[in-house]
């Protein structure tokens, strides 16, 4: 006589717990494993990046150059000497260059006979209008007024300069070794000039 199978009452609950274990383990997997999505109406913050450190600068000491006195040419020496012009001067000389320039030659030396009229020291207004009066075909006052300024010069650069003129007026009057005379006393001023600049 055959006995019929006996199922365990026992296993049934111990079965059942094992497989709900299994589910919660899996569903926790599922869970841990999705992308978390933020709440509506929420934003995420905004990591801001860190501060990068700022490279340390080092402080150099600045040097002070050496500066060494140059002693001046014997010229630029001598120019300094001379007496500042006033701005009633200078603006009379810049009109009569305009005037000289435009052709008026005669608008041009009564403007410079009042700049003379103003400054009768200063030797380069009276190269200027020697220089006027011998461009106006003068040149016996124009001889004149280039002694002038040798009375009045005051660097060997002006008195160069006034010795020049002095021979190219003579030469138009056909004085030639009267001319030769001033360009030997021009060279000169000239070398004494450079041999004044060579010993400074």
């Amino acid at each position: 006589m055959q006995s019929s199978p006996v199922t365990e009452p026992s296993r049934l609950p111990a079965l059942s717990a094992a497989r709900g274990l299994v589910a919660g383990c899996a569903g926790l997997l599922l869970a841990a494993c999705a992308p978390m999505t933020p709440p509506p109406g929420s934003s995420e913050p905004r990591s801001e990046p860190a501060p990068q450190p700022q490279p340390a600068v080092r402080s150099t000491p600045l040097s002070t150059p050496d500066i060494q006195e140059e002693a001046l040419p014997m010229d630029r020496q001598e120019q300094s000497s001379e007496p500042a012009t006033s701005p009633a001067v200078l603006a009379l000389v810049r009109q009569a260059d305009q005037r000289r320039a435009s052709g008026d030659l005669a608008g041009a030396q009564s403007t410079l006979e009042r700049a003379v009229q103003i400054e009768p020291g200063n030797a380069r207004l009276w190269l200027d209008l020697a220089q006027l009066r011998l461009a106006q075909n003068q040149p016996e006052q124009a001889e004149q007024l280039a002694l002038r300024a040798v009375e009045h010069a005051r660097d060997n650069r002006t008195l160069s300069a006034a010795w020049q003129l002095v021979a190219k007026a003579r030469r138009a009057q056909g004085d030639e070794a009267g001319a030769r005379e001033a360009e030997e006393r021009a060279g000169s001023e000239s070398a004494g000039r450079a041999e004044g600049a060579r010993a400074a």
